[in-house]
């Protein structure tokens, strides 16, 4: 790769950068990856939203080390160096993040009643009981394990169906926390993300995020990017690790599209 950082995308004031980031561990446990790092793009002034999925596996300069996966540099230096990685290898600079922790998402979901997920193709993998289990395209309904296991499984699919998969999961849960009933459900809301969630921006500000996404001209207008297979090609590194290797103006532009400049 060309080790020179990325010319900076002009952010407009009004647009907001947060990646939203999952995890299997505990931040404290160490040496954790995040496996789903997708960059939400809220444009306060005319309420619109875009998410981009990076792959995991894309591999990227982190700054100060070396060539890695992306899904790495938290886990090298926290928010502040996957910050610096996105900002030095495409020109974008998040200023906050919400990391999730997997397992607890699921409690979160059940206790909301579940997700409609709008499912874009047809998706068959081995189900958690040994068996293959088919979700049909259109909307599902999905209890917490179902949409969990949606958004993860990766036997019969690659990285970047599986980041669309993320998405579309990600989009109902942003749809079940705007439903009327969410006053009720802000306790559950608050105790989850008290306890489970890793962020560097207040509850008060994640609420008035919410709120913001409440007064979407339309959910169903959120647009989203996924870093596909146009966007980067295989590599297989010297120790034997299979990557992505990004096509750099490909994914700067596919950026600016998304954030709206």
């Amino acid at each position: 790769g060309n080790n020179k950082p990325a010319d900076k995308i002009e952010n407009p004031a009004e647009v907001i950068n947060l990646l939203v980031l999952g995890s299997d561990q505990r931040p404290y446990d160490g040496g954790f990856r995040t496996d789903t790092i997708i960059l939400v793009s809220i444009n306060t002034s005319d309420k619109s939203v875009s998410m981009v999925s990076f792959p995991r596996d894309l591999y990227v300069y982190i700054p100060g080390w070396s060539y890695q996966r992306i899904n790495t540099a938290m886990g090298y230096g926290g928010f502040d160096l996957l910050a610096q990685t996105l900002d030095y290898n495409f020109g974008v600079k998040p200023t906050s993040y919400i990391m999730v922790n997997f397992d607890v998402f699921q409690n979160i979901i059940n206790k909301l009643g579940g997700l409609e997920v709008e499912v874009a193709s047809t998706f068959k993998d081995i189900y958690l009981d040994g068996n293959y289990k088919r979700v049909p395209a259109g909307t599902n309904h999905m209890n917490g394990a179902t949409a969990l296991w949606y958004a993860r499984s990766r036997q019969t699919s690659n990285d970047f169906d599986r980041a669309r998969r993320q998405q579309e999961v990600l989009h109902a849960v942003i749809k079940r926390i705007l439903k009327a009933d969410v006053l009720e459900n802000a306790k559950v809301l608050f105790d989850a993300y008290v306890n489970n969630v890793t962020t560097n921006i207040s509850w008060k500000e994640t609420a008035s995020l919410i709120s913001l996404s409440v007064n979407l001209k339309d959910p169903s207008q959120i647009k989203r990017y996924v870093i596909g297979p146009g966007d980067v090609y295989d590599w297989i590194t010297p120790g034997g690790a299979m990557v992505l290797v990004p096509y750099q103006e490909r994914i700067i532009n596919l950026l600016h599209e998304a954030i709206g400049n």
